[in-house]
C-alpha cells in the first residue's frame, strides 16, 4: 500500500509558495492532489482532520490495501489561519470535514 505524506507550513499553503518537500512543489498543488488533509496544532502536535473522512472510512472498511496521499499542514500559533485553510480546502475540494469541538 502506497502512502505518501507531506508536511508544509500554513504560510506556504496560503501564499502558494514552494512547500519545501524533497522535490519542492507548489503547496496548493499538494492540497489539490491530497486524499487526506490534516492541520497540525503547533503546541500539541495533534492532527486535526480537515479533509478525507470518506477516504479514511473506505480504507478502514476495505480488505484491499489502498493508498492515500496525505498532506499535513503545520498551523503555527495563529488559530485564525485555520478558517483561511478551510476556505481553501472548500474551494479546492468542494467541502471540508472539519468539525469544531465543544
Amino acid at each position: 500500500m502506497e502512502r505518501r505524506s507531506f508536511i508544509v507550513s500554513i504560510e506556504s499553503v496560503l501564499t502558494g509558495a514552494p512547500a519545501g518537500t524533497p522535490a519542492p512543489a507548489d503547496a496548493r498543488r499538494l492540497l489539490n492532489h491530497a486524499d487526506v488533509i490534516y492541520a497540525v496544532e503547533a503546541e500539541s502536535q495533534q492532527d486535526i482532520l480537515v479533509y478525507g473522512k470518506e477516504k479514511l472510512a473506505r480504507i478502514a472498511r476495505s480488505d484491499v490495501p489502498e493508498g492515500a496521499r496525505v498532506l499535513r499542514i503545520a498551523m503555527g500559533s495563529d488559530r485564525r489561519k485555520l478558517q483561511h485553510l478551510l476556505a481553501l480546502v472548500r474551494d479546492a475540494k468542494g467541502s471540508h470535514d472539519y468539525a469544531e469541538t465543544a
